[in-house]
């Protein structure tokens, strides 16, 4: 081959080196995509929404660099660690099937007592404040006066509507679906359980794209929706149903 197209090629494979060093150092470091495949966390979160997690907001654990949980112990510290705030919606590795990534609110944290009673929920025995905006929609205001809307489709009858109480062990986070009556979340302890603060992988900061389900691209783009801050967008329902 030719010394000039050996250059050539040299110099595109070390473009290409360069391009997917840094994409993994900007996921592992900074932000990093996720796409939302349920209903969960409706009506904040839809099917089709793309979001961005904060990476540096939690600290470096064992599930932030690809491929680091391969190689360090799942419950390993995590370096440089801020704690998350009640209320964070957040992005974590399923306690006991670490491959499966989730999405939910961080309502307890580590030394909590935490249960559901007809659908309402009580933080260390106070019932948190919940107000009625549109049927099924409510907002749910923490003790930190961090507020937020939930769907309670099925009322506050549904399974998980009245719960055990809950101790929540250190380095451990209790969490929820915003769409109260249609999440899997700690409050089933053999699927979720308490989130260890090994597994947690960021909270989320922006819905950055989303696309509905039905019709076609680009007429399926929900452009109200792209680049909001996931503040906004709580703040904006809630305004948009009182």
């Amino acid at each position: 081959m030719p010394r000039f197209l050996v250059r050539v090629w040299r110099e595109y494979l070390r473009s290409i080196f360069l391009a997917v060093l840094l994409v993994i150092v900007f996921r592992s470091l900074v932000w990093e995509p996720f796409r939302i495949p349920s209903g969960s966390m409706e009506p904040n979160l839809l099917v089709g929404d793309f979001i961005f997690v904060s990476k540096s907001r939690y600290g470096y654990g064992p599930f932030s660099i690809p491929f680091l949980s391969q190689f360090v112990r799942h419950d390993s510290a995590r370096m440089f660690s801020t704690p998350p705030r009640r209320g964070d919606m957040a992005v974590f590795r399923r306690p006991n099937n670490p491959k499966d990534i989730l999405v939910k609110r961080i309502v307890g944290l580590p030394g909590d007592r935490v249960r559901v009673v007809r659908g309402l929920l009580e933080i260390n025995g106070k019932t948190v404040r919940r107000a009625r905006l549109v049927p099924p929609m409510y907002e749910e205001t923490l003790p930190n006066q961090v507020r937020y809307p939930i769907l309670e489709n099925g009322g506050d009858g549904a399974l998980l509507d009245n719960t055990e109480l809950f101790r929540i062990p250190a380095r451990h986070y209790f969490v929820m679906g915003d769409n109260r009556d249609n999440s899997l979340d700690s409050r089933l302890l053999e699927e979720v359980g308490y989130v260890p603060e090994s597994h947690l992988v960021g909270p989320v900061v922006r819905v950055w794209f989303s696309l509905k389900r039905e019709g076609f691209f680009p007429f399926n783009i929900r452009w109200n929706r792209i680049l909001r801050p996931i503040t906004e967008i709580e703040a904006r329902t809630i305004r948009e149903h009182e």
